[in-house]
């Protein structure tokens, strides 16, 4: 399938990064590209800093055909989803359909976890690097970094520079 020009935003529906999310969804969308949100519940998101957003999905109802990528938010609420087996089935799933996989802050653990970052380089939150390690990728000191058709940042700081730095990864595919 061709590219849809929709990406996949994959959090908690507490406690959710707020820069993480609403920085890089403003780029994603003046980009050309619409967003979705899939978390454990239906309703509405509240991140951590109050903002609040629409939850469209159920990890169970995301089809990965209908995104050119998937984007693990963090924030304090990430945490209850690292070792959640449909996070982690999402993040092979858009691996292996050759999409976009996308994380930042503690979204990157996610990623490591399901072990889809062993030997790749990555940028990750300080407080994060003993749990990526432990998914053998290759902690790196930029706050973004792109291998292949993985992407990852450090945190909320490297918000704007994460989401171009994922509109560049999907403009070079199209």
């Amino acid at each position: 399938m061709g590219k849809t020009n929709n990406i996949l935003y994959v959090m908690s529906g507490q406690n959710f990064q707020d820069e993480e999310y609403f920085e890089s969804k403003k780029i994603f969308e003046s980009a050309g590209y619409k967003t979705e949100v899939s978390s454990t519940f239906i309703g509405t998101a509240q991140g951590k800093l109050g903002g609040i957003t629409n939850i469209d999905l159920l990890f169970s109802e995301v089809d990965a055909v209908e995104f050119d990528a998937v984007v693990f938010v963090g924030g304090i609420g990430c945490i209850t989803l690292w070792d959640d087996w449909r996070t982690q089935g999402l993040a092979k799933l858009f691996l292996d359909n050759q999409k976009i996989v996308a994380g930042i802050g503690s979204g990157v653990v996610i990623m490591a976890n399901a072990k889809i970052l062993e030997g790749i380089n990555v940028s990750c939150l300080p407080a994060d690097e003993s749990h990526v390690r432990h998914g053998n990728a290759n902690i790196m000191s930029e706050n973004v970094v792109v291998s292949g058709n993985i992407v990852t940042a450090n945190g909320p700081a490297s918000s704007k520079d994460f989401a171009n730095a994922v509109v560049g990864v999907l403009n070079s595919l199209s």
